[in-house]
């Protein structure tokens, strides 16, 4: 019976919402009714309850499941753990019943008075104190800073000029402040002192600043320090954005340990801690705005040894990397182009000689005449002539005709031998006049054993033993029978499928015997010449299904026909079925198949005729059937 909820009685609030944090409880009263009206039994019922910001549709703002108890016509229940900001605008409630549709429509919830008034003030918004003092608060300056009541509701805060915050350290002459002594930090918290003033060392995710002793330590979530140098005068060279001056004294000498971080000693260094994709320790980007312009350069103090990296020369080539000196290269160098000016010709070779010196030569002093293309690990050719292996004179296939592209010459049994070295193991090709025979070898020059033989009447699989075929495939035109696949054993036919041939030689058939030679299993696609096919077995096995089926067309119902449906033979269309509706119906024909998850087994029928239905109904077997327990229980043994 379909049930949903008719009508909701009232709503009381417990609490005003205050505050937009977890509130308290609310309660709802309502009256569960059936399809027309009726209010439903005194019981426990349960109930989905949500809340909506639409009338119909929009977003749900609050959603619970709770037990009601109807008592006289009536269910009270709570509505719990309700954000008060979800009343910020107007809330609709939904009820739904177990395994039914939502109620239509929505009841809008409406505030009590006092909620309304109270929903008006909010102490998370309100200031009642300052620096926990409350009541009347009076503010006073401090050295250099005047606090002065400039008209209702304002107050003026003030540090007097040339002398606001200072602490005695720091200095301040006109738009200049400077500090001999300390440290500055931004962003971070004060620094560390250890052991005589030095900052103790930590993990590497601290970065480099925790291993010295800095004067200025800044830590920035999406930018450090940003400096740009604007042009503005007329001055000469040594412009720098960021100048950084790495010096040493002679009484102090220190030169390092080494490269890498924590070893070197530079002017700058750019660190890149746990980078991800496209972080860099170091970037050095340029418009290549002129000529002898660059990312990153290095160089003596004077420019006579120097290099950069991308380069615009004043030729206006662009460079990657780019030095007039020497360039020393350690480890694998890979680049997508290589220039080497000295002795460059069009179409020359570089080559090296023992010492690993390269220089450019023309392509006949590298045994090469310049028809080949390597790429990568490929070689290739892609004008005429033949590759020959095992002999200098190749010949056509036909002398007619043009040379064959590759060509294996063989003065033993054995034209072709793939070798694998670690195990030995070999395997052979060779030429047997009428046939090309492709095996396992001991040695390129014997017989291979366990071959496959391809001649022009087809393809055999031969076992170890001597004349043993284990795969025959074969298309000759004069087999009685058409083309074949023969599937051999050791003593007799293991299956046997065929292709159709001239009219009156059969159809395809399979033949399956057990390992004494007896035919179990033939599966025959042109029975006796009737083009019937047939499966003739002892035994066949269905587990797809539990049920034998026939195929019916099922009218005359103003029902749509459902898996696990009772169906009668209808008496005003002969070979149609109808639905069931009737006690004790002598006209039951079977149950329409694949109710509760029990598929149909075997389905019959003759496609054309009367015997080819829309839907499979169950003769013989198991099947799930529709049963109506709302009179009363049904028992084992009842008749349906």
């Amino acid at each position: 019976m379909k049930r949903t909820i008719l009508t909701v009685l009232a709503l009381i609030l417990l609490a005003s919402p205050a505050v937009a944090s977890l509130a308290p409880d609310f309660m709802i009263q309502g009256v569960l009714t059936d399809d027309n009206g009726t209010p439903l039994p005194d019981d426990e019922y349960t109930v989905q309850i949500k809340l909506w910001n639409a009338s119909s549709g929009g977003l749900t703002m609050h959603s619970q499941t709770a037990d009601v108890f109807q008592n006289y016509g009536v269910f009270t229940t709570m509505i719990q753990s309700v954000y008060w900001d979800v009343f910020d605008t107007p809330v609709w409630v939904e009820f739904t019943m177990e395994d039914e549709a939502p109620m239509t429509p929505r009841v809008r919830l409406s505030a009590t008075p006092a909620a309304l008034r109270a929903a008006t003030v909010d102490p998370a918004n309100a200031v009642v104190g300052v620096n926990a003092q409350r009541g009347d608060v009076t503010l006073v300056g401090g050295a250099n800073v005047t606090v002065t009541t400039t008209g209702p509701g304002t107050i003026s805060i003030a540090a007097d000029a040339g002398a606001g915050g200072a602490d005695e350290d720091w200095d301040i002459d006109e738009n200049d402040i400077y500090h001999a002594q300390g440290r500055v930090n931004i962003g971070l918290y004060a620094p560390e002192k250890g052991e005589n003033n030095i900052p103790p060392a930590r993990g590497r995710e601290e970065g480099r600043a925790s291993y010295i002793d800095s004067k200025l330590a800044l830590l920035g979530y999406n930018q450090g320090i940003y400096s740009v140098m604007m042009e503005v005068d007329d001055n000469a060279d040594d412009r720098h954005a960021i100048f950084a001056q790495r010096q040493r004294t002679m009484d102090y000498p220190n030169h390092g340990t080494g490269f890498g971080l924590g070893g070197t000693n530079t002017a700058i260094t750019g660190y890149n801690d746990w980078g991800d994709s496209y972080t860099f320790g170091m970037a050095g980007y340029t418009w290549f705005d002129f000529a002898n312009t660059g990312g990153v350069i290095g160089s003596q103090n004077t420019g006579q040894v120097w290099g950069a990296l991308a380069f615009r020369d004043d030729n206006n080539g662009i460079w990657g990397m780019y030095t007039p000196n020497s360039l020393h290269v350690g480890a694998l160098t890979e680049t997508n182009g290589l220039r080497m000016t000295n002795g460059a010709t069009a179409g020359y070779i570089m080559t090296s000689d023992a010492s690993g010196n390269a220089t450019w030569q023309a392509p006949s002093s590298a045994q090469s005449d310049g028809d080949w293309t390597i790429s990568g690990q490929d070689l290739f050719h892609n004008g005429s002539g033949t590759v020959a292996i095992g002999t200098g004179t190749p010949t056509p296939i036909y002398q007619d005709q043009d040379y064959t592209t590759m060509q294996v010459s063989g003065y033993q049994l054995s034209a072709l031998c793939l070798d694998q070295s670690s195990s030995g193991s070999r395997w052979a090709m060779y030429n047997g006049g009428d046939h090309l025979t492709i095996g396992h070898a001991d040695s390129p020059s014997t017989y291979p054993s366990g071959v496959m033989k391809v001649t022009e009447r087809g393809a055999e699989l031969i076992g170890p033993e001597t004349g043993t075929r284990q795969i025959h495939l074969s298309t000759y035109g004069g087999m009685a029978d058409g083309g074949s696949i023969d599937l051999y054993g050791t003593m007799t036919p293991e299956a046997t499928l065929r292709m159709t041939g001239a009219a009156g030689y059969g159809g395809g058939k399979m033949s399956v015997y057990n390992g004494n030679g007896q035919l179990e299993v033939t599966i025959t696609g042109n029975y006796n010449n009737t083009d019937i096919g047939r499966i003739t077995t002892p035994v066949l096995e269905i587990t797809g299904g539990s049920d034998l089926s026939e195929q019916f067309d099922i009218g005359n119902t103003s029902l749509l026909p459902e898996p696990g449906m009772v169906v009668s033979i209808d008496p005003d269309n002969p070979g149609q079925l109808t639905l069931c509706e009737g006690a004790y119906d002598r006209r039951v024909a079977g149950v329409i198949s694949g109710a509760g998850g029990v598929n149909t087994g075997m389905v019959m029928g003759q496609q054309g005729s009367v015997a080819d239905g829309e839907l499979p109904v169950a003769l013989v077997g198991r099947v799930y059937v529709w049963a109506d327990a709302s009179d009363g229980p049904i028992e084992p043994g009842d008749l349906l």
